[in-house]
This record gives C-alpha cells, sequence and structure tokens, in this order.
C-alpha cells in the first residue's frame, strides 16, 4: 500500500489493520487465560475450577474474537464483490 491508495481511499487499510487486531487480540486471550491459571494455583479447592474456567474462556474467547473480526472483515468483502458486480454489468 502506498501514499496514493492512502489519501485517494481507493485501497481501505482497515482489513489489513484487522488481521494485525486479530493476533494482539489472541494473544490477549491467551494471555489472559494462562494469567488465570496461575492464579489458580493459589487456590486449593476451587483453583480446578478456575482452571476449567480459563480453558473455557480460552477456546470461547478466540472463537467469539474470530466472529468479530471476520463480521468486520465481511463488510470489506462484501464491497469487494460488489465492486466486481459492478464491473461485469454492461455500460450504457
Amino acid at each position: 500500500m502506498n501514499i496514493q491508495d492512502m489519501t485517494s481511499f481507493d485501497k481501505f487499510l482497515t482489513p489489513t489493520l484487522i488481521k494485525v487486531v486479530y493476533w494482539i487480540g489472541n494473544a490477549g486471550i491467551a494471555l489472559m487465560s494462562l494469567m488465570m491459571i496461575l492464579s489458580a494455583f493459589s487456590y486449593m479447592g476451587r483453583g480446578v475450577m478456575q482452571v476449567l474456567g480459563a480453558i473455557v474462556f480460552f477456546v470461547v474467547g478466540l472463537i467469539f474474537w474470530r466472529v468479530m473480526c471476520e463480521g468486520i472483515m465481511l463488510t470489506f468483502r462484501i464491497y469487494d464483490r460488489l465492486t466486481e458486480i459492478r464491473d461485469r454489468l454492461p455500460r450504457n
């Protein structure tokens, strides 16, 4: 992506940026789950439940985060497909 693309809005920045944000979010979810597991060692009785909760948080968090990012990307994919359809239509 060059300066011309950014200033003319011919190419969107968000699809590229959302991929970076997605991986940062994945790292955040993994780090949070790890912190939950490590803090579970300070609790004897409920520590097992907290470890299970951390695993559930990790799996559900990753799925939810993926769906959220795909929802944002979907907007741009729809735009791309509509542009392709428009370009295929005959000109009058």
